[in-house]
């Protein structure tokens, strides 16, 4: 397996987010040791680690993630939704260029120059390609990814988001592996679900989490790893319960904190191949 991660840079502050950080500010010493613990428990776990640099024009540029998709040896390079984050992109696409794996690297404004969409967005779960339309990614977007993966796996379009404030996609559900996804437990994740099912049927299993932010996991070895978040104490228990206790998965929580300030989840910073 190969893991993309980019380090933080000097300007980070000042990143696209939708949180109020008057009152708490991001520590950046502290952000960038969070990042720092992150890569090093990846590294742990994957064989292969691209590190790009930080790209000191564009504050966002650590969530590689929005970046590009993946599926087997082709690779999409995406059109952000956020117009300022869109020049990111060179760094992570020359990272695609080193991965031996990758054989194909297509652009999504060449083939639509009015589709956008952010990683964040998209759920590849090894048997079902997932994107959820948002404030960053648009009808068209989904199309473009529709037209290049459904060779490769099903792609399927989730629209209940848009009547949610969720940033992303993803920070309403994740994978523990091909055939296990994590929710958050309120109206949006409740819908998220309704819609996988109607896809997929009963092959999913759906494990609740009571809030939003731990919603969001990072899974390696084949599920037999997991990252989490800190501090969430009633999630906490259910993912002790259900991944350590039920189903045997190693787990590792990390605080991160000062993403989170920056609506960073844990998966927003790799692209894991």
């Amino acid at each position: 397996m190969y893991a993309i991660v980019r380090d933080l840079p000097s300007n980070f502050v000042k990143c696209v987010t939708s949180v109020n950080n008057n009152d708490n500010p991001i520590d950046l010493d502290l952000a960038k040791k969070q990042h720092d613990d992150y890569v090093d428990v990846i590294k742990q776990h994957v064989k292969h680690i691209v590190k790009v640099p930080a790209d000191e024009e564009h504050p966002d540029c650590c969530f590689v993630e929005d970046t590009a998709v993946v599926v087997g040896d082709r690779a999409i390079i995406n059109y952000l939704g956020a117009e300022s984050r869109r020049n990111e992109v060179s760094g992570i696409e020359n990272a695609l260029k080193e991965i031996p794996v990758i054989k194909n690297i297509v652009h999504m404004h060449e083939i639509d120059p009015e589709a956008t969409l952010d990683g964040g967005d998209v759920l590849y779960t090894g048997k079902h390609l997932f994107v959820g339309l948002s404030h960053r990614t648009n009808e068209k977007g989904s199309e473009v990814l529709l037209k290049t993966f459904s060779d490769k796996c099903p792609v399927y379009v989730i629209k209940s988001l848009l009547s949610n404030d969720a940033l992303h996609f993803k920070c309403i559900v994740s994978m523990l592996n091909d055939n296990t996804l994590l929710v958050t437990d309120h109206e949006a994740g409740h819908k998220v679900i309704d819609e996988i099912k109607s896809y997929t049927g009963d092959h999913y299993t759906f494990i609740k989490l009571p809030e939003q932010v731990p919603s969001n996991i990072l899974s390696l070895d084949g599920g037999k790893f997991v990252i989490y978040q800190k501090d969430f104490p009633n999630s906490e228990k259910v993912i002790i319960e259900q991944l350590k206790n039920q189903r045997g998965v190693q787990l590792k929580a990390l605080c991160m904190s000062e993403l989170i300030k920056a609506d960073g989840a844990l998966t927003c910073c790799s692209i894991l191949i």
